[in-house]
């Protein structure tokens, strides 16, 4: 499930460069020089040099390691693993280290035509997080992107500069499990891969990302009066929007997954803000909840006992407000599409302005009697005394301060991935 079923890599590793396996009568390459002797992490770009290299090579990878993880176990290999390539000549191609397995030894591969040569072995460090991570978002002066990791309750001791993209990203979600994340930079989409430290084009004409679950990250595109659902492991789905509404008018931030729904904030046409409910069952049609006179309309979920089963958790949510100096988290009424509007009735109340906020789940204490995942909330806020990161248990409705020793006046957003 990790990244690719062990039982279909065979036949991705035969379709991907086309249906001939056996050895060339000819070596395709000779002269062959690579680096040996050292490990190497994930990301790393690693040089071979051959003479009879083709500008159409490719790198492919068979990976076998012995020790398991949660993921994987102990003793397993991936085959059919393409490789990136960032840089060929007559005389050299440069690839990245793959990343997400184990501590493992990998054969490294070219392909050309459907026919495969082995080139040698290199020996690669753990290419997993075991952890759940906070990561911010930096603009650079250049017009990209700093992306930097942090224990999710760390410090400036913990920083790592994970990478540094020409890309002006925004509306960033990490995925939990994959070591992923997606953004839009403009209209196109882009995955971030925190372990290799590389980003791809997925394609264009996308609005804005979401987490249809923890570990699913998927975009919508528009046309016309309608919303496209694409990417991840998700059935197609398409919206109409409701009558007056425009994609323009589409706020661009992440969206979430609630009440078998995935919801949006649309600003009107007099300043305020409205839910956009997208139903993924019953309807094809996107639902306009009430106006709200705020700054910032921003879609959470929580897991809640089930009203006809107490024992089952549901996923809930509803939208961050802002009120006066505090943000409140106001349930979403699911039939009504209004919130909550008392503060006793809030999920969660916060000091500040909220600018960005990612969630996910963690272990529940192993000591508690009827032990559940509980939910987190990162916020960045900007307060009278500057910009601020917090994780939130809306469990406690409780908020403690993380990265105080961190300058967060540049970062304009964050996310959690794993």
């Amino acid at each position: 499930m990790h990244r690719i079923a062990i039982l279909l890599l065979l036949g991705t590793l035969l379709w991907g460069c086309g249906l001939k396996v056996e050895r060339p009568a000819d070596e395709l390459v000779t002269e062959i020089s690579m680096p040996e002797g050292q490990e190497f992490a994930p990301g790393d770009m690693v040089t071979v040099r051959a003479e009879g290299l083709e500008s159409g090579d490719e790198i492919w990878f068979e990976i076998f390691w012995d020790e398991g993880s949660v993921h994987f176990a102990p003793g397993g290999f991936a085959k059919g693993v393409r490789g990136i390539v960032t840089e060929r000549t007559s005389e050299s191609i440069t690839f990245l280290v793959p990343g997400h397995y184990p501590p493992s030894d990998v054969t490294v591969q070219l392909c050309r035509g459907g026919v495969f040569q082995t080139l040698g072995t290199i020996r690669t460090s753990d290419g997993e997080q075991h952890e759940p991570a906070l990561y911010t978002l930096t603009p650079t002066l250049a017009g990209g992107t700093g992306i930097t990791r942090y224990s999710m309750y760390g410090s400036a001791a913990m920083r790592k500069e994970v990478l540094t993209t020409d890309q002006p990203l925004t509306c960033v979600v990490g995925s939990i499990g994959s070591g992923l994340a997606c953004g839009v930079s403009d209209d196109r989409l882009v995955e971030v891969d925190l372990i290799t430290r590389y980003t791809r084009e997925l394609g264009e004409g996308y609005l804005l990302v979401g987490a249809a679950s923890e570990s699913t990250v998927v975009g919508f595109c528009g046309r016309d009066d309608r919303l496209f659902l694409s990417g991840g492991d998700t059935q197609p789905y398409s919206w109409q929007l409701p009558e007056g509404v425009t994609l323009e008018q589409i706020v661009r931030q992440p969206f979430v997954y609630a009440f078998q729904s995935l919801l949006l904030t649309v600003r009107n046409d007099d300043g305020t803000l409205s839910p956009l409910v997208l139903p993924l069952s019953g309807g094809s049609r996107a639902l306009l909840g009430e106006a709200v006179e705020s700054e910032t309309l921003l879609p959470y979920w929580l897991m809640k006992p089930a009203s006809d089963n107490p024992e089952r958790l549901e996923r809930v949510g509803g939208y961050a407000v802002l009120h006066g100096d505090n943000t409140w988290f106001q349930p979403l009424d699911p039939t009504t599409l209004t919130l909550a509007p008392t503060h006793e009735e809030a999920d969660l109340v916060i000091p500040g302005r909220l600018l960005a906020m990612t969630q996910c789940t963690v272990p529940a204490e192993a000591a508690e009697d009827n032990p559940q995942p509980a939910v987190r909330i990162g916020v960045l806020c900007a307060t009278d005394q500057g910009r601020e990161a917090k994780i939130c248990d809306p469990a406690s409705r409780s908020a403690s301060p993380v990265l105080t020793d961190v300058d967060l006046s540049a970062v304009t957003g964050l996310f959690f991935a794993q």
